[in-house]
């Protein structure tokens, strides 16, 4: 998808990603194996480190009896669920499908937690609001809606928000050079997933500029990637946003989506931001300026004594 500039609109839309057993690159995988007492175990494993919910479900089930299974599932593998037999003298008869979304259903999110813009310390970095897509074809505006849009130079250093792991990472679109866009949906970007179970998306990156792995844990000011863009690089920028899994999921659609049927399974947060030479927070105001600030006691305030320990050794 790619959207030609118009009068200067700053819009967004972002790609969801619902994952199903069918998906050729097979981001996740469930295994079943029975077991010498003639019951079943389910377990998984998949690429991304972070937290992915799953709804498992049965179907012409023999010799047991079991539910659907919604469940957010963490780390690269694991087990899921077992079914017991009703004899335990005979087999259990099954079949099963399954879709899955990153995310984590119990999230707790911090939504008065401050985070840093995602530059260097004491950058003046310009912000505009990102507007839903979807809206322009009739589409509803995800729960809370709120995206931004840095204004980067060239070759700027992109810097986590906040303490997290990196849990996707899409490095393999170059600039488009032959054109001008507002908006093409194959960029790279970086995941990062907090402890309240909330989701920061770094996207425009430039390609091969990524800092990070994916699994690796970062904290306020650890360097992630140069800002991108879509095609000459003084339209660098960052689009950044922090979101979360809408806990009342039940069904995941495995019907093709287009921008004016595409369901929403994320609720947005508008964050609270550091801004100036002191510890005040603000909420982003499109079009307005404003100055990165972190110090120790930021990049602190989310670590264990542990990482304390050691980062500061360092």
């Amino acid at each position: 998808m790619m959207i030609n500039k118009l009068n200067n609109l700053v819009i967004l839309f972002l790609i969801v990603n619902v994952g199903f057993c069918i998906a050729q690159d097979k981001p996740l995988k469930i295994k079943s194996e029975r077991n010498p007492d003639n019951s079943v175990t389910f377990s998984y494993t998949k690429k991304s480190p972070g937290s992915t919910y799953i709804i498992l479900k049965f179907k012409e089930l023999t010799n047991t009896s079991s539910s659907t299974i919604r469940r957010t599932i963490n780390g690269r593998s694991g087990r899921l669920t077992t079914l017991k037999p009703m004899d335990p003298k005979s087999g259990i008869g099954f079949s099963y499908s399954y879709t899955f979304i990153d995310g984590n259903s119990r999230a707790k999110p911090e939504t008065d937690f401050k985070y840093i813009l995602p530059f260097k310390d004491g950058k003046k970095i310009t912000v505009r609001t990102l507007n839903y897509l979807g809206k322009k074809f009739g589409n509803t505006e995800p729960k809370n809606w709120a995206s931004f849009q840095f204004l980067a130079e060239p070759n700027d250093t992109v810097y986590a928000s906040r303490k997290g792991m990196v849990v996707k990472i899409v490095d393999e679109f170059n600039s488009d050079l032959t054109a001008e866009y507002n908006f093409k949906n194959k960029s790279n970007y970086i995941i990062i997933e907090h402890e309240d179970g909330t989701l920061a998306r770094y996207g425009v990156l430039k390609k091969n500029s990524i800092m990070v792995k994916l699994g690796s844990k970062v904290y306020p000011l650890t360097p992630l990637a140069i800002a991108g863009s879509y095609d000459k690089p003084e339209n660098s920028q960052l689009r950044f946003s922090v979101y979360y899994l809408d806990p009342d999921i039940l069904e995941l659609n495995n019907n093709k989506s287009t921008l004016k049927n595409q369901k929403h399974y994320y609720i947005y947060v508008n964050p609270l931001f550091y801004n100036g030479e002191d510890d005040s927070t603000t909420k982003l105001i499109p079009n307005n300026d404003y100055i990165t600030f972190c110090n120790n006691a930021i990049i602190e305030a989310e670590m264990t004594k542990r990482e304390k320990k050691k980062i500061l050794k360092k």
